[in-house]
């Protein structure tokens, strides 16, 4: 009798003990499940994509820096910084806009349109602050137009931005005639290759733009409204929240931050190409940057954390590539790949979370 009452009361004990080995714990006096060590940490990583994705990133670092003796040295790394500069300037508010619940397809167009009219600005002999000013203003034009469809006649962005996209480039060529077009003004174009204490000023711009929209998000009523309307559009304007002008307000700062992208490129490269907006594989990397970070596509859901570690981690990919002779032309499949592995792991992981 002894031995079958034991056997009995077996089972209970092991499943107890396999219970705090997968962080359920025992119950607390209040009768409450007490959360493990084990639990907590899994949850806390679960809960922020970009832990792993900072994993895997300084993995490859790490097995690129055994395998080659160059990619750890100082130049090479300012190399890698700078080749993702111009796409990481305009990122960070791209990741707000995704997060907002919208899609922005015009960034590159804004590059050129912002090279454009520092152009034409130069040409009229204005200063250099003020060509600079105004291009970066163009930009945020753009994306004032893209939020005006968008938030006042509630139209689809991905179809209003698909369609500027067309427009401005339209205008782009009709304005250069289809012509690339070299700027000959040493104060202009030396703006885009200056250096500070041995950074590049693009590398410094990328950073700043990312401490920006990370300020906006995580510590303004305008970053908390961001999400609300992502998450939920009409429950936010139930709350109060001014989604027309939200939206309005995503947009402009989207065009903003491409139009200092697009005038420290033209800058760096001395010409602007109406045709360079035809070619949209800078895009496909903003968007791969954003998707690879942990921003949902359905909004409300995202942080310009990711993104950064997803820009750094292209360009590793890209430096990695070179420093191993491979051919360009598999730079896209690569990036494809982990674009869709990037999106396969968040979906298991927001399983996995909501199961724990």
């Amino acid at each position: 009798m002894d031995t079958q009452d034991r056997d009995q009361k077996l089972p209970s004990q092991s499943s107890g003990v396999s219970s705090r080995a997968l962080g359920g714990g025992t119950d607390d006096p209040q009768g409450g499940p007490a959360r493990s060590l084990e639990y907590i940490l899994l949850r806390w990583i679960l809960d922020r994509p970009e832990v792993g994705l900072l994993i895997a990133t300084v993995l490859l670092a790490g097995y690129l820096g055994l395998t080659s003796e160059y990619f750890l040295l100082q130049r090479n790394l300012i190399n890698i910084t700078q080749a993702v500069a111009f796409v990481g300037i305009a990122a960070p508010f791209a990741t707000l806009i995704l997060i907002g619940g919208g899609i922005d397809l015009t960034p590159i167009t804004v590059f050129v349109i912002a090279g454009v009219v520092a152009l034409k600005a130069l040409d009229a002999a204005i200063p250099v602050p003020v060509v600079f000013i105004l291009a970066v203003l163009a930009g945020g034009g753009v994306g004032l137009v893209n939020g005006l469809f968008i938030a006042f006649l509630r139209l689809n962005p991905f179809i209003v931005t698909l369609g500027t996209n067309f427009l401005f480039t339209g205008i782009a060529f009709v304005v250069t005639d289809g012509q690339a077009a070299a700027i000959i003004n040493p104060t202009f174009t030396a703006m885009g290759t200056a250096r500070v204490l041995g950074l590049p000023v693009v590398t410094i711009t990328m950073l700043a733009s990312f401490a920006v929209a990370f300020g906006i998000l995580r510590f303004t009523r305008f970053g908390t409204h961001v999400y609300a309307v992502g998450a939920d559009a009409d429950s936010a304007r139930l709350s109060g929240v001014d989604v027309t002008r939200v939206r309005i307000a995503m947009y402009v700062l989207g065009g903003l931050s491409a139009g200092v992208a697009g005038v420290l490129l033209t800058s760096t490269v001395g010409a602007v190409a109406a045709f360079t907006a035809l070619s949209q594989a800078d895009l496909l990397k903003i968007l791969a940057a954003v998707i690879i970070g942990g921003t949902a596509l359905t909004g409300g859901r995202g942080s310009v954390i990711g993104t950064l570690i997803g820009i750094l981690l292209l360009g590793i990919i890209q430096n990695g590539l070179v420093l191993r002779n491979i051919s360009s032309f598999y730079q896209p499949v690569v990036i494809g790949t982990v674009l869709l592995l990037a999106i396969v792991l968040d979906e298991l992981r927001r399983r996995l979370a909501d199961r724990v």
